[in-house]
């Protein structure tokens, strides 16, 4: 991981980051949303590739644009490697294994210097069980999905140093996950309904001399989805997501400048470049609300670009249907 340099260990002693826009920004769909909201066919290998591009630039209080008197600015980057597996026909297994690059810069009160703080390493994998309590209608498509998981602490963090939380390509946390979708399938139209939330727990710093505790807020994400079928091998979707996420907790107390609830305008396009095989997306995150509790830096935009493979290991009884 990248640490700071000299210059910004001394810009941190000097003006510390908490309480300063330390819960800055995230992107419209978290890293298990990325999956998709159906169960893997069964015996069939989902391979998905993620990036996207966050870019932070206006500062908020509560939802109001104010002045940003130190130009605080963030760039957040993110790989996702997606795994998904259908053990039965309604039961599925995945593995979500992300990459961060994480910059944030900024002006030092009384000085004509700007610094920079910068991460890049692991994040937290997940692990998640998806299970269709109804069996898949292929006459009018739909499936309601329950998903659990769990993430795991593997992310790359140094919490010895001097880079806030927030920048920390990890939690240093174990985090349960608990989700449920609806699909419903029309031509040539259909509807995703999700939510998923997030139950977050305490990372402990043994770096000081006492046994401090940083606690990410809970967070709740959902989604509505509409999914357009133009042409044979297109796709056109439009997206509501929201993301409410709780203020984070610092030895028991609660942390100024963190917690927020975001709703992002989501458009999408699909390309299905080999039919069963392979599919490509592009999506663009559009946030049309904001709220903040204290002073943040909030979101201008996000970019997510999909490959998605697809390899049947075996064949399914479900293509004879």
């Amino acid at each position: 991981m990248k640490s700071a340099t000299v210059a910004v260990v001394v810009a941190l002693l000097c003006f510390p980051i908490v309480g300063q826009a330390q819960n800055c920004c995230a992107p419209a769909v978290s890293p298990q949303g990325v999956l998709g909201e159906t169960v893997a066919l069964p015996h069939t290998l989902d391979i998905g590739v993620h990036y996207e591009y966050l870019r932070s630039r206006d500062m908020y209080e509560g939802s109001d644009r104010i002045a940003n008197p130190r130009n605080t600015e963030a760039d957040w980057k993110r790989a996702i490697l997606t795994v998904a597996y259908g053990l039965f026909p309604q039961l599925s297994v995945s593995a979500v294994i992300p990459y961060a690059w994480k910059k944030k810069r900024l002006d030092l009160v009384g000085d004509n210097s700007r610094i920079e703080l910068a991460s890049d390493g692991i994040g937290d994998v997940s692990i998640l069980l998806r299970f269709s309590p109804l069996t898949r209608s292929f006459v009018n498509f739909r499936e309601l999905s329950l998903g659990l998981g769990v993430k795991a602490p593997t992310g790359s963090a140094d919490w010895c140093s001097w880079l806030p939380e927030e920048l920390q390509p990890g939690t240093g946390s174990w985090d349960f996950i608990g989700s449920v979708s609806y699909y419903q399938g029309f031509e040539p139209v259909d509807f995703v309904l999700s939510s998923t939330y997030v139950l977050t727990t305490a990372h402990h710093d043994q770096c000081t001399a006492y046994d401090e505790s940083y606690e990410f807020g809970d967070q709740l994400s959902y989604l509505l989805t509409a999914n357009c079928h133009p042409a044979a091998r297109f796709d056109l979707s439009l997206a509501i997501s929201g993301i409410v996420r709780g203020r984070d907790i610092l030895d028991d107390e609660k942390v100024p400048g963190t917690g927020r609830h975001q709703l992002w305008f989501v458009p999408g396009l699909q390309f299905v470049a080999v039919p069963e095989t392979l599919r490509l997306q592009v999506f663009f995150e559009q946030p049309i609300y904001q709220h903040f509790n204290g002073e943040q830096l909030g979101s201008d935009f996000n970019v997510r670009l999909t490959v998605v493979y697809t390899l049947p290991l075996k064949k399914s009884t479900e293509d004879d249907t």
